[in-house]
């Protein structure tokens, strides 16, 4: 008794830290947490909703103006990707480097693009993500 006692306190205390890994592996880096901060303060002070950060790209020469636009064109209900596209080309024109990163992730989505051999993606600042093919580990044990 004491040992499946033992056995489910193992298993639940293994479970607990899966869950929490998998919680802590959704928002590497705290996007998502940085994000939903900032839909807080822009709530907080009132800040502009869609239709005014649309209509603030399509007058000022602005690329935060002109990502925000995008956002709001990919986050519409049904997203409208062609406008979005057009905004974030924009903005990248700008120099905004988020603008350039979803626009890049957005291509090569649609391009399909991402098969299963192994490959490295630029992050920027010489970092990069490699992913695909066979594990080192599997690699090294086949030879």
């Amino acid at each position: 008794m004491a040992a499946t006692w033992r056995r489910g306190v193992w298993a639940l205390a293994c479970g607990g830290l899966l869950l929490s890994s998998a919680a802590l592996a959704a928002d590497i880096g705290g996007f998502y947490a940085d994000q939903q901060k900032a839909r807080e303060a822009a709530a907080a002070k009132g800040e502009d909703s869609c239709p005014q950060w649309i209509a603030r790209a399509a007058t000022e020469d602005s690329a935060l103006a002109s990502y925000r636009a995008a956002l709001c064109y990919l986050q519409a209900d049904p997203a409208d990707t062609v406008a979005a596209k057009a905004w974030l080309a924009r903005s990248t024109e700008q120099g905004f480097m988020p603008a350039q990163r979803l626009l890049r992730a957005m291509l090569i989505a649609e391009a399909g693009m991402h098969g299963p051999a192994r490959h490295c993606h630029p992050l920027g600042d010489g970092q990069q993500l490699c992913h695909g093919g066979a594990p080192p580990l599997a690699a090294a044990a086949t030879q």
